[in-house]
Formats: C-alpha cells, sequence, structure tokens
C-alpha cells in the first residue's frame, strides 16, 4: 500500500490530541478513586514497586522504533525482501529480549526485601503478588512494540490511536472494578496485564490480516542487524535515562523517606507526565517522513524547517500549559485531591515547577530531531550525552534528599536536565548534525512568547479569585486559553499556521 495520505496524519493527530486529552481526565479521576480505595500508605506500596518493576523495561532495547525506522527505510527503497527479513531478524532479538525481560523479573522479584527494607509481612506479600504479574505485563509489551513498529513503519497511524483509545478506556474501566471489588494495588496491575495481552493479540491480528505483513527469514547479514543494534544500543541508554529521570525520584524516596512523600511526589510527576506528553503526542508521526526525506538527500535546511513547523505548534502548547499550571496549579490541586495533601502543597508545587521549567521548554519544541538522529543512525551520540548526566541526576538527588529531604529530588532532577538536554544536546544538533540551532529557536518562539507574555498580563486578575470549585476553575482557565488564542491568531500564527487550523474554524463557524 502507498504512504499515508496528509489527511490521514491530521486525522491521527486529532486522535492523538484527542486520546492525550481523554488521557488526562481519565488521570484526574483516576488518582482520587485510587487513593480513596487504596489508600495512601497503598498507593504509595504501588508506585514504589512499579518504579522498580519499570526499570525491567530498559531492556525493550527500543524495539518499535527500530522496526519503524528501517522497516520504513526498506519500504522506501521498494525492497520487499530487506523489509521481510529484517523482520525475522528483529524478531529473534524479540524473543531473547523477552526472556531477559522475564529472567530480570523475577530476579528481581525475588530480592524484594532486599530492596525496600521497612515494608510490613503483608505489603511484602502484595509487592510479589504485583510483581509477577508485572512481569507478564513487560513481555507481552516487548512483543506488542515489535509489532506497533510494524504498523507504524506502514503510516496506519489512525489505527493505532484508535487501539490506543481503546487500551485506555478499558484499562481505566478495569482499574476502577478491580479496586473497587477489593483487590487492591494488585487488582490495578492484574487489570493492566489483562489489557496488553488483548492488545497484543489484537495488533498481532491486524499485522498479519490487515496489512498482509509477511515475517520471512531470507539470510542473515550483519551488515543488515549492525545499524540496528547501535540504535538498540542507543535505546538502551536512553531507557535508562528516561527511567531513571522518572523513576529514580520515587526509588530514592522510598528508600530515603516515607510511603507519604512517594504519594505526593507521584501526584506531581503525573502532571509533569501529562505536561511532556501533550506537546508530542504528534511527534511519532514524522519517523517515516523524516526517513523518506534522509533517503532521498533533504539538505539540513529542509530537515532544520520541519523541526521549526512541528516544533512552533509544539512551543504554543507547551507555554499554554506551563502559564496555565503557574495560574492555576494549586487551584486544580485543591479540586483534584482536595485537603488529603494540602500539606504539602509547597513540595508539590516546587517538584512541578522545578522539572518542568528547565526541561520542558527546549526539548519538547525539539522531538523532531529525535527522528532525525534515528534516520541518520546517530542516536546513540544523544544517548550517551544523557547519560552522563543521569550519573549526575542520581548523585546530586541522593545527597540533596539528605540535606532538604523530599525536594532534593526535583532539584537534582532539574540540574541534569538542564545541563544535558537543554545545552549540551543543543551543541550536537548545531555540530553533529549541522542543523541551524539558532534559527531553529528564533523561528519557534517567534512572535509566540509575546503572546504568552500577553496572556499572563491580562489574565493575572484572576488570580485574586479564590473560589474552589470545578466551574470557576473551568471558567477561569477559558478566559485564559481564550485570551492567548485570540491573541495568537491576529498576532502570532503564520500563514501557513492560520491555514491550518482554518477547515476547523469554518467547520465551527467561527469564521467564513
Amino acid at each position: 500500500m502507498g504512504f499515508i495520505h496528509s489527511t490521514s496524519k491530521k486525522t491521527a493527530a486529532l486522535l492523538s490530541y484527542f486520546n492525550q486529552a481523554l488521557s488526562t481526565i481519565v488521570a484526574i479521576f483516576l488518582t482520587p478513586i485510587l487513593l480513596k480505595y487504596l489508600g495512601v500508605d497503598e498507593y504509595g506500596l504501588y508506585q514504589m514497586v512499579y518504579s522498580v518493576g519499570h526499570y525491567i523495561m530498559i531492556l525493550d532495547l527500543g524495539i518499535g522504533t527500530v522496526m519503524v525506522r528501517y522497516i520504513s527505510e526498506y519500504r522506501a527503497r521498494k525492497d520487499k525482501v530487506g523489509e521481510e527479513n529484517f523482520a525475522a531478524l528483529i524478531g529473534i532479538f524479540a524473543i531473547i529480549i523477552s526472556l531477559l525481560v522475564f529472567g530480570t523479573g523475577e530476579i528481581l522479584n525475588f530480592n524484594i526485601e532486599n530492596i525496600f527494607k521497612n515494608l510490613s509481612t503483608s505489603d511484602y506479600v502484595k509487592s510479589h503478588q504485583m510483581f509477577n504479574l508485572m512481569v507478564i505485563q513487560f513481555v507481552f509489551t516487548v512483543v506488542d512494540h515489535y509489532f506497533v513498529g510494524i504498523i507504524g513503519a506502514h503510516e496506519r497511524f489512525v489505527f493505532l490511536r484508535l487501539t490506543g483509545l481503546i487500551k485506555l478506556i478499558v484499562s481505566f474501566a478495569a482499574n476502577i472494578l478491580f479496586v473497587m471489588l477489593g483487590f487492591g494495588a494488585v487488582g490495578i496491575v492484574l487489570s493492566n496485564t489483562i489489557v496488553i495481552v488483548l492488545l497484543t493479540m489484537i495488533n498481532v491480528w491486524y499485522v498479519f490480516k490487515q496489512l498482509h505483513f509477511r515475517i520471512h527469514y531470507h539470510r542473515w547479514d550483519f551488515v543488515i542487524v549492525k545499524p540496528a543494534i547501535g540504535l538498540m544500543l542507543a535505546m538502551l541508554l536512553q531507557s535508562v535515562v528516561g527511567f531513571v529521570n522518572s523513576s529514580v525520584d520515587k526509588t530514592i524516596l522510598g528508600i530515603m523517606c516515607t510511603k507519604v512523600d512517594v504519594t505526593v511526589y507521584s501526584i506531581a510527576a503525573s502532571i509533569i507526565t501529562l505536561f511532556n506528553t501533550l506537546p508530542t503526542v504528534i511527534s511519532g508521526l514524522f519517523q517515516p517522513q523524516v526517513t523518506r526525506m534522509v533517503v532521498h538527500g533533504a539538505s539540513k535546511s529542509q530537515l532544520t524547517d520541519l523541526v521549526i513547523r512541528v516544533g512552533r505548534w509544539q512551543f504554543m502548547m507547551c507555554g499554554l500549559l506551563l502559564y496555565g499550571l503557574a495560574f492555576f496549579g494549586l487551584d486544580f490541586l485543591h479540586l483534584w485531591v482536595g485537603h488529603k495533601l494540602t500539606h504539602n502543597q509547597v513540595v508539590f508545587t516546587w517538584i512541578i515547577m522545578m522539572v518542568i521549567l528547565p526541561f520542558n521548554m527546549v526539548p519538547l519544541v525539539q522531538t523532531v530531531c529525535i527522528s532525525i538522529l534515528n534516520a541518520y543512525d546517530k542516536r546513540l551520540y544523544r544517548s550517551l550525552i544523557l547519560a552522563g548526566m543521569c550519573v549526575i541526576n542520581i548523585i546530586v538527588s541522593v545527597i540533596l534528599v539528605k540535606f532538604f529531604g523530599p525536594i532534593g529530588c526535583p532539584i537534582g532532577t532539574a540540574m541534569s536536565f538542564l545541563i544535558g538536554y537543554a545545552i549540551i544536546l543543543n551543541i550536537y544538533y548545531a555540530k553533529g548534525l549541522q542543523l541551524e540551532v539558532g534559527r531553529m529557536f528564533k523561528e519557534i518562539v517567534s512572535k509566540t512568547w509575546v503572546c504568552l507574555l500577553l496572556s499572563a498580563l491580562l489574565s493575572s486578575p484572576l488570580l485574586l479569585w479564590k473560589h474552589y470549585t470545578i466551574p470557576i476553575f473551568l471558567l477561569k482557565t477559558t478566559i485564559f486559553s481564550i485570551i492567548f488564542l485570540l491573541l495568537m491568531w491576529f498576532f502570532g500564527f503564520n500563514e501557513e499556521e492560520k491555514n491550518t487550523c482554518k477547515p476547523v474554524l469554518k467547520k465551527l463557524h467561527l469564521i467564513h
């Protein structure tokens, strides 16, 4: 089949944003429900065990990204035999990775008492039960990523977004059902495991029955596998960095502080995760396109233009969310978890702002650069840079927790993010990839930053409105968003961006 049409890509992008919006709503409703049925202690236990168990997934080696990257190249070159053979060779790696995930998971499960030494006997029993289920879940996740990579390489993004939507809804319903039936934290893991098994079966069916994709071993050729192994090693390093940056704080707090501290940090981290995800939901759509551009000899200026086009939309989203959190974050906390964690509001706010400020406003608007690195087989350089910052994150966080308590973790993470993502990595983009980084940032933030500043000034009277009700919260955030969007329409958008918005505005009868 041919490559995806632009209308399909727009549909996939809209579905991506809808999925993420729904994911946000689910997270908002699910967390207080889990806190109600599990309690602060058991919710903290779940987060502690999950943070350790999730380290197993560094062994995934980014197999989905590998499949998208190289299957896309074979499709661009119209090499059907190479496509089938590559899928077979990487399929062997997928089996090996699955076995490693299973073995590593069981070893960690056996040593759970040595990892967390301050739990009760019943907590240890629950921890082992959760770990056994997590191992099954992670094995199926590896298999699922392999087949999702094939689907992504064929640019069937609409299907992937629809199945992602189904997974989100079913997981949400199953989580609530199992905890209400009294399964506790174990029920959350059990329901998630059932969902990922079913989703994997659907994706396998789609690859073979709808795409008619053939996984066929033709020959062993190390020349074929070598660049893929390089990308896998890069993804392994990135996974280490990603999981350390997202989970090490909870692990350190679980060892050095209390389960309540883990709960507070987990709630703050969930908001950070949503913030990270919203501006980047469309970035995964561009790997096949970037690969084709590189295969066909696109210039560095053309690649920079693509980063700018996507980055401008991401910066608008990042800016709106960041200012929204700064203005209405505590209002949201009151409505979300009520008075349960109000004594930790300062810690909560510092965790969010310390991690978001230095990290998100730079790398989140450059996610297409990762696709460019993949296309040039240079992902390993980025991973090595971030691995160094990962070590700094661990050392600094442990030291600062001893002096400042729970707030030391986000300070250490913020420092590593700022140095690694914002400074060193951009030097590499300029020197290693010859991307026009200066022009990139200049055009990405052009006019948008002025609109953000004016939105903040015009919305500042809303801060005096101290009423914690859902209608008032929605009204304040809506007013803030409308002010920003109006300023962007009249002063911020360029012609291409206006033309992108016009079909939607016409359907809403906002313009003619």
